[in-house]
């Protein structure tokens, strides 16, 4: 119904329709720093050990491993469960198009890469 209000004054391929699902992918991508720094720093650790003895090294793992990896895991998870509430699920439910959300999900990194790159963490 075009006019009704009930697109809430956004027409379809205007900027404020893209406007939603970059901020609050933005926003997600800015709770996605803290497993992407457990990642970093798993990958980071585990890179300099050499195990050349048996099956892994279960002697030889750095402080925090167990810290880190659940770090990594439950807030990887917790990012994954908002990515699919946020783009997949409410927009739906609204009746908005997924395939705007579902593009804007690749801006949920960039809060991470743009730190990394300026140096801030």
């Amino acid at each position: 119904m075009h006019g009704s209000g009930a697109d809430g004054g956004h027409e379809r391929g205007t900027a404020g329709s893209w406007w939603a699902p970059a901020v609050a992918n933005l926003l997600i991508g800015l709770v996605a720093i803290l497993p992407g720094l457990c990642v970093r720093w798993l990958l980071a650790r585990y890179a300099v050990i050499h195990c050349a003895d048996g099956f892994g090294c279960a002697g030889k793992s750095p402080d925090n491993t167990i810290g880190m990896t659940l770090g990594a895991l439950l807030g990887g998870g917790f990012v994954l469960g908002m990515v699919l509430v946020v783009d997949i699920l409410m927009p739906w439910q609204e009746g908005r198009p997924v395939h705007v959300w579902l593009g804007m999900a690749t801006l949920v990194p960039a809060p991470f890469a743009i730190a990394q790159a300026a140096g801030w963490i």
